[in-house]
This record gives structure tokens, sequence and C-alpha cells, in this order.
């Protein structure tokens, strides 16, 4: 069991690695509104498995998360994410993000953020209190693609860096299904390459040999998605399907390839600021 919580922890930074990437895509304000805002985003996420890299560590086990957003009109964001993993005897998990996401250009955003991951109640594994991982996303709209590059340090006694790239095409179907609610599909490419040091906090029996690999930097995982969204005001729901693929996984894990699927819903809640000065 005590594997196991450690392990979920992991699936929170995976979670919120993703969903960070994507927050200046999915909080864009127009620019020639008379009045600006900032807006409070609730969501909440069902999947049938957990995931971190690629891996499933051999668990198959169902996960629901919680998020609330506050994100200011300048590009600051604090989140509140909280999830719950469909097996008892497992804590909650909750975590506090503070970041940045800006557009650069029309056709080039970044995101910045830090987050600290917590544990509801005592664990006795090491480290797990001060979870926390430190993102930087560059994000380009180059023509047939948008394409985002992310840099990720894990902090957890010893140091993790990753590299993920994003490669999505969005489209959206001209005629409003009842005529009140917007259709659009997003494909996506997920690759994934970094360390192993994550190993160390899962209480594995790693012989020396593997021990000396887990500092190699090497390909991490795959992932092909398939999102749905449908969207009416500032309500959106979304389907999905994914197929994730892990590479250079350690005997000792037992993670395969397999199909994930879940949906979420989020409503965006605007908060008045103040009005933009007449020229």
């Amino acid at each position: 069991m005590k594997k196991r919580v450690q392990l979920f922890i992991l699936f929170l930074f995976s979670v919120l690695g993703n969903s960070f990437a994507q927050t200046n895509d999915s909080t864009q304000v127009d620019s020639d509104q008379a009045v600006v805002y900032d807006f409070v985003i609730f969501n909440a996420r069902f999947q049938n498995a957990f995931t971190f890299l690629g891996r499933d560590f051999g668990l198959d086990i169902p996960v629901l998360s919680n998020d609330m957003m506050y994100y200011f009109q300048g590009g600051v964001y604090v989140n509140l994410s909280a999830l719950k993993f469909m097996e008892e005897n497992l804590p909650w998990q909750y975590a506090l993000s503070l970041g940045y996401a800006t557009d650069l250009s029309e056709k080039t955003d970044i995101n910045l953020s830090y987050s600290q991951f917590l544990v509801a109640g005592e664990s006795a594994v090491a480290g797990i209190q001060n979870l926390a991982f430190l993102q930087g996303t560059f994000g380009w709209e180059w023509g047939p693609l948008y394409s985002s590059f992310q840099n990720q340090l894990l902090f957890n006694g010893d140091i993790d860096y990753f590299f993920e790239t994003h490669h999505s095409r969005y489209f959206e179907f001209d005629q409003k299904l009842f005529k009140k609610i917007t259709v659009a599909f997003e494909p996506k490419l997920s690759l994934m390459a970094g360390t192993d040091n994550f190993y160390l906090m899962g209480l594995y029996e790693i012989k020396p040999e593997e021990l000396s690999e887990f500092n190699k930097f090497k390909f991490q995982s795959m992932e092909i998605s398939l999102p749905v969204t449908l969207t009416r005001g500032m309500f959106e729901f979304e389907i999905f399907g994914r197929y994730v693929r892990p590479f250079n996984v350690p005997e000792f894990d037992f993670s395969r390839p397999r199909f994930i699927y879940g949906a979420q819903m989020s409503y965006s809640l605007p908060i008045k600021r103040t009005k933009k000065s007449k020229l």
C-alpha cells in the first residue's frame, strides 16, 4: 500500500503538467472587449486508470480529480487540485500551484508554473510530503499544428528532469448541435523523455545495475489522444480516449501499453475588473 500511495501522487504531477501546458489556450480573453475579466475556472475530471510517464505500474484504479483555478487577466493564475483514487484506504491528494501564462505573439505563448503537493494524513514513505515540480512551456501555432515544448523538474530528494512535446490540430464544426452547442475535437500526439529517479520513492527492490540507469536521460512514453468537446457559453464537457505506450520500463515495473478513457466538465466564471482606457 505504501508503494501505491507514492505512485498515486506522481499521477497528480502528470495531470497537472498536462493541464497547465494548455492553460493559455483555455482562458483566452478577447482583447477587443470593452471590459477586462478575471476568471474562476472549476473543473471535474474522471478517468478509468492513472498513468505517470505512460506507466500504470501494473495497477488499474480509476481516479477522480477536481480543480479550482483563479486566472488573473494579466496572466497569473493560482490553482488548487484534489484527487481521489477509487480504492479504499488511500488518502486524498492535493496540489497548490502558482503560474504565469501569456502570449508572446499571435502564434506563440509561454507558461511557467511551480506546484507543491500534499497528502492528507500521514505517510511512512520518505519525501512524499515535499514533492514539487517546476515547469516551463513554449507553445507555437506554426501552421497545420499547435506544438508545445515543455521542460519539467521534479523535486523529491533526488531530482528528475523531463522534456515533453505535444502536437495537436483543432477542428470545430460549422453547424452548432441543436443550434446551441459548439462541437470540436483536437487529436494530439505527446512524447516524453527524462530520468528515472522517481522509482526510488516506490519501495522497489532495485538491483545495482538498475540503479545506475536512473540518472540517464531516455525516452519515457508516447500518447495519442482524441478529446471531443461540447461547449455552450461558459460550460464545457469533454470526453476523451488515449492510447498510452511506455518505453524503457525496468523489470520490476509491470506497466504495459493500454487505452485510457474518461470525461471532464468545466465552468468558467467571469469576474469583471476594470474598463480599458479609450483613446
